[in-house]
């Protein structure tokens, strides 16, 4: 079994040795810590060249600044084949056990289906004192409908399988609409595979100045902030011009229901019918106070 860790960075200097040593101090040891720096230009460099001098299993390369997104999907694109493969923040630090509960918790499926596991995580502050939060119980979903919609767990929490990885590949994050590694992912995943979802952290989440996507304890606050990006920032309309390019990418593959659901989405701003779709269809609710704001967005065509 061959397991890869893989991590981007940006001016991560501040938390970087704490997290890797997290990383080299798990259970289940990875074979292979993968790390691309995303044009740092404070301290990380030198971090990752000391500690990759003395542990053979650690080694970067550096490239343009792309963002967090695109500077995941190049690791994932452009790794070496792995078994299992584990997302990893800079700035986070990891329990012991989480490799090896993700890794047990993936070999009881049939892997050769794709297959992603996330977890539950325990949010902080900046110096890892926990935050008493129920934010992330409110997206516990692990089917299709509710992934073209939600986010379920943040990227670090995921480690997903060969087959999983096999399915990304054909998606180009400079040719197709792309807003969010992680997101993607999900939606892939739940498209032709099967999500894990466990109920237990083995994470501290460390919540920042610097976060480039972050989370607040406040779940009021946290609704507050997805109102504000959807009128002012750049995801707005993004899940049904994700869906579109889902569609142009993965179309003729994927089962009839689920071809059904992406059409919806993709396609609700254009066609009455559809939108219909999106408002009656019991599938893509979630039971909690977005289902207002989702209906809502649905009329003015903001999904």
């Amino acid at each position: 079994m061959k397991l890869t860790v893989l991590m981007s960075t940006y001016n991560g200097e501040k938390y970087l040795a704490q997290q890797l040593d997290s990383l080299l101090n798990q259970t289940l040891k990875p074979d292979r810590i993968l790390i691309r720096d995303d044009g740092s230009n404070d301290g990380t460099i030198d971090i990752l060249e000391a500690y990759s001098e003395k542990n053979k299993c650690i080694s970067y390369y550096r490239g343009n600044n792309l963002g967090a997104g695109r500077s995941f999907w190049e690791l994932i694109k452009t790794c070496e084949e792995a078994d299992y493969y584990a997302l990893c923040d800079q700035d986070d630090v990891w329990m012991p056990e989480k490799l090896e509960k993700a890794i047990a918790a993936l070999k009881q499926e049939d892997e050769d289906q794709a297959l992603l596991y996330c977890s539950k995580f325990t949010l902080t502050d900046e110096n890892l004192n926990p935050i008493d939060s129920k934010v992330s119980s409110l997206y516990n979903f692990s089917d299709f409908p509710h992934a073209l919609l939600y986010h379920t767990a943040p990227g670090c929490t995921f480690v997903f399988n060969h087959a999983a990885r096999e399915k990304l590949l054909p998606y180009d994050v400079d040719q197709e609409y792309f807003v969010i590694h992680d997101a993607l992912i999900h939606k892939v995943v739940t498209m032709f595979g099967r999500m894990i979802l466990d109920e237990h952290s083995y994470l501290y989440y460390r919540q920042h100045s610097n976060n480039e996507i972050g989370m607040t304890a406040d779940v009021f606050k946290t609704f507050a902030g997805r109102i504000h990006r959807f009128l002012h920032g750049r995801i707005r309309n993004y899940r049904s011009e994700t869906a579109r390019s889902l569609l142009k990418v993965y179309g003729d593959q994927c089962s009839e229901e689920k071809l059904a659901l992406l059409k919806a989405v993709a396609g609700y701003r254009e066609d009455p019918k559809l939108k219909k779709v999106l408002l009656r269809d019991k599938r893509f609710r979630s039971h909690t106070i977005n289902d207002l704001f989702y209906l809502i967005l649905v009329l003015v065509n903001y999904i």
